[in-house]
């Protein structure tokens, strides 16, 4: 299943309660949902902020956002923004306060409700725990090098970390130190955007990073300390030609297929023809 229209999309999050999904629209710098396959919209970001990743928790739908030449036409500050979910209205907005430039990019949940959020621009880290007013960087600034989609492991010690130029990652959260996993040879992980748990405890990617983009569906021991497998489920076809972040939950798995980032290239108009964005529900079984 597809659903096409014209944007320019990062993520989707997905209401269980309503079946909505929202969608975030980097180019018009607000967050639409579609349900029974009519857009809406729902919320605009403030000042000049364009949504990357969202995700919901609770009552709260939680923002990415960065000052981008694809939105705004110029580059400014990063922030994570706490937005209500019923009705889209900004509760709260943590900049990153750190100098320099910023892109948090994605975003995922501890068990206890702390927020993570990975800096793409230069591979910080940051969180927010239940009750904080700022963002907390992890460690030492650049910890990595292009951080991306993440996970937090059951026990709340452990983020997996998906790094453009190095691959997966284990950051132990106690120390603020990183690990990389072990990789089967001849196998490449490198430029890998989205990254999602499934139910199984397997993980759905994105990898947008490489000629050939594919969807990945990965592996890994159980201390996350290595991969032990990886298959392509979708490759050399239209619908995910141009993947940004996934989304799992249980109805299902979903990419942004066609995310449009392609077509521009530093500024707020479009570099090459657009193709109608797509949002893609998979099918991951005949893939096992």
């Amino acid at each position: 299943r597809a659903w096409c229209s014209r944007g320019f999309l990062d993520h989707i999050a997905r209401d269980a309660a309503t079946d909505r999904l929202f969608v975030a629209s980097v180019a018009t710098r607000r967050i639409v949902t579609i349900h029974d396959r009519r857009q809406r919209d729902f919320a605009q970001l403030p000042d000049d902020y364009s949504p990357l990743g969202i995700a919901l928790s609770g009552s709260t739908l939680w923002v990415t956002a960065a000052t981008l030449p694809q939105g705004s036409g110029h580059d400014g500050p990063s922030a994570l923004i706490a937005l209500d979910q019923s009705d889209g209205h900004v509760r709260h907005v943590y900049p990153v306060a750190d100098a320099g430039r910023h892109i948090l990019n994605d975003l995922t949940f501890a068990p206890d409700g702390t927020v993570y959020a990975s800096d793409t621009a230069d591979g910080s880290l940051y969180r927010l725990g239940p009750g904080d007013r700022t963002l907390t960087r992890l460690g030492g600034r650049a910890l990595l090098k292009s951080a991306q989609g993440m996970a937090v492991s059951a026990d709340g010690k452990s983020l997996l970390v998906a790094d453009y130029a190095l691959g997966l990652v284990k950051l132990d959260l106690g120390s603020a130190t990183f690990t990389p996993l072990r990789i089967p040879h001849g196998v490449d992980v490198k430029g890998i955007d989205g990254l999602a748990r499934l139910p199984d405890g397997s993980f759905l990617a994105s990898q947008n990073g490489l000629s050939k983009p594919r969807i990945l569906l990965l592996s890994l021991s159980g201390d996350w300390s290595q991969l032990l497998s990886l298959h392509v489920i979708a490759a050399n076809d239209e619908a995910v030609a141009d993947p940004s972040l996934v989304m799992a939950d249980p109805s299902g798995a979903y990419v942004v297929g066609v995310s449009q980032w392609a077509s521009f290239g530093n500024g707020p108009t479009p570099t090459h023809p657009l193709q109608p964005w797509r949002i893609v529900k998979l099918t991951l079984n005949a893939a096992r």
